[in-house]
């Protein structure tokens, strides 16, 4: 049996190298604020609510779709100058909880452009206790 597999240093290879790079490049983008549509989920007894950070588009370019429990949030948009063209998008998938009443789903866009995006959670069946009830005894009379 031969010990050069557990002693020989890993090779590099540039594969990894690269993938090292992005995973550096990600923390960096991440870090320093890169993602400008920051989201917070609240999910309580009373409520399930999604806030997202959506000040850099328009409202007209903004999109919420609603598919069984899939909620999906979406952003496009584009700029056209003299000097280029430009593009940022975005798109958020949230799967609801099974408790969601998905029919009073509702969205509201403030003025400093936060979306705020909520749904009141059904009514919880209470537990009950049943009672036995014992079939009265047949007697057969012959």
């Amino acid at each position: 049996m031969s010990l050069y597999h557990y002693f020989h240093p890993a090779q590099r290879s540039i594969f990894n190298e690269l993938m090292r790079d992005f995973g550096r490049m990600d923390r960096q983008m991440v870090s320093s604020g890169g993602d400008r549509t920051s989201s917070e989920i609240v999910n309580t007894d009373e409520k399930f609510a999604i806030s997202l950070n959506v000040s850099q588009f328009k409202p007209e370019n903004l999109r919420i779709n609603l598919e069984g429990r899939t909620l999906t949030i979406q952003g496009d948009e584009e700029v056209k100058t003299d000097h280029g063209y430009s593009k940022k998008s975005f798109s958020r998938v949230v799967l609801l909880p099974e408790d969601v009443d998905f029919s009073a789903v509702a969205s509201n866009l403030s003025e400093d452009g936060k979306l705020s995006i909520e749904a009141p959670k059904k009514e919880t069946i209470q537990g009950r206790s049943i009672p036995i009830q014992q079939a009265a005894a047949i007697e057969s009379s012959e």
